[in-house]
């Protein structure tokens, strides 16, 4: 399987003709946003307890390993979308960070960080979606500030491998209370976008 540069990483983002209606927009201003190079290792030295880190990293499309390359889009419909983050790691890596994610989600049920003003709370295992090679997928409260005026947002996660890419979708509800759905939709199209790419041959010349 192919590991995908930057650019491949770009040009596989889902878009219309994979997904009719579908809207991605890059995150951030200027010419290109912030869209393309974003994502870092991400040990999470500073989450409490320290063996949620790989939760933690997830939240923003991260783990403990050094991207080949990355991108950040919102994707969705119109009233129905995620954060996409597409996240190409050298051969092998992208499943350590997927099994150290699953291992995390066994015992990690919520965690501070420092570099965040925000607790993560009552994190629950879901169903991951039954695309590409493995994934794992949960659910949380996030919640801002503290006693009678904190605000719990539900969020939901999704981690999919694709060969040594992986897919992550961030879901926030807008209406607290109210659960947060990952378009299935737009995990459908962009998996078999990804599919496809890691499983062609090299072009030669």
């Amino acid at each position: 399987m192919r590991v995908l540069s930057q650019e491949q990483l770009e040009d596989d983002v889902v878009d219309a003709h994979d997904l009719p209606g579908v809207r991605v927009n890059a995150i951030g201003t200027g010419a290109r946003g912030l869209g393309s190079d974003v994502v870092r290792a991400d040990r999470g030295t500073d989450t409490a307890p320290s063996s949620c880190a790989p939760v933690s990293a997830v939240l923003n499309g991260a783990s403990a390993y050094t991207p080949v390359g990355s991108v950040v889009r919102v994707a969705g419909r119109k009233g129905h979308s995620a954060i996409l983050t597409l996240v190409s790691y050298r051969p092998a890596d992208a499943a350590r960070a997927i099994g150290e994610l699953r291992t995390a989600l066994k015992t990690c049920v919520g965690f501070t960080r420092d570099t965040m003003n925000v607790t993560c709370e009552d994190i629950e295992v879901t169903d991951a979606p039954a695309q590409g090679d493995e994934g794992v997928a949960f659910r949380f409260a996030t919640v801002m500030g503290s006693g009678t005026d904190s605000l719990r947002v539900p969020t939901s996660v999704a981690a999919v491998r694709h060969g040594s890419t992986v897919a992550v979708y961030k879901a926030i509800s807008d209406v607290p209370g109210k659960p947060a759905d990952i378009p299935g939709d737009l995990v459908d199209a962009q998996s078999k976008v990804l599919d496809a790419a890691v499983r062609a041959a090299p072009v030669s010349g």
